[in-house]
């Protein structure tokens, strides 16, 4: 006489079904509390002249009893990773607010000019390069100062912004932008980077991550790539 106990996989899909039709939030994962109703169905369901082997239930209920312990477990290891997450954020912060006076060096194209004291900044050419020239733009985009420093090889070069324009006069203190332009032999580009200074008067936590403030500009956490204490 053929078995009256519906197969396990098919017990398991009415379970998950009857959760779905509930008015409780449909879930597709096979929880411990859905696990026991399978196994009391497979109890109400079995052919009483052929009833489940004892082996097979004491199975079944060691296999409730592990699906119960992996259970507690990934509910603990969820707990700890958002334990550790809240960490790692707090001592983000604490080292973000610990710049706060700091002068920093971050990739960027965004200079101050404070009206006395040169500006020092660095470019970093990903090959070398026969001809390099960097243009300074106001903040209305127009060039006030190309400086030419003629081949470079790869790598990092420091340069320095007297904060005058082509004709040697003194511009307004403000932000100026830089760009790098360099060409190789052949007149080809060449890849380059611009990294910028700055002593930061403030840090912000926000939605956007922790930024960290020079003057009026921004400069994300994860850009700074040197700190001095001068």
């Amino acid at each position: 006489m053929p078995s009256l106990i519906a197969p396990i996989d098919e017990i398991r899909q009415q379970a998950l079904q009857s959760t779905i039709n509930t008015p409780a939030p449909p879930s597709q994962e096979l929880d411990k509390e859905a696990f026991l109703r399978l196994l009391v169905t497979q109890l109400r369901y079995q052919d009483p002249i052929n009833p489940l082997d004892s082996r097979e239930f004491a199975a079944q209920l060691a296999q409730f009893s592990t699906v119960e312990q992996l259970i507690g477990i990934n509910e603990t290891l969820a707990a700890q990773s958002d334990a550790y997450a809240a960490l790692a954020q707090g001592i983000h912060n604490s080292v973000a607010a610990g710049l706060v006076g700091k002068v920093i060096e971050a990739e960027g194209d965004q200079l101050t000019w404070g009206g006395e004291a040169p500006v020092p900044f660095r470019i970093e050419l990903a090959d070398a390069a026969r001809q390099v020239s960097i243009q300074i733009r106001n903040e209305a985009g127009e060039v006030v100062r190309t400086i030419f420093l003629g081949p470079k090889a790869a790598g990092e070069h420091a340069v320095e912004w007297d904060g005058r324009n082509d004709a040697g006069e003194a511009l307004p203190a403000g932000t100026y932008t830089i760009e790098v332009l360099a060409t190789d032999a052949d007149g080809d580009p060449v890849t380059a980077r611009s990294f910028v200074r700055g002593r930061v008067t403030r840090v912000t936590f926000g939605p956007e991550g922790i930024l960290l403030w020079i003057g009026d500009r921004s400069v994300p956490m994860q850009s700074v790539r040197g700190v001095e204490s001068e």
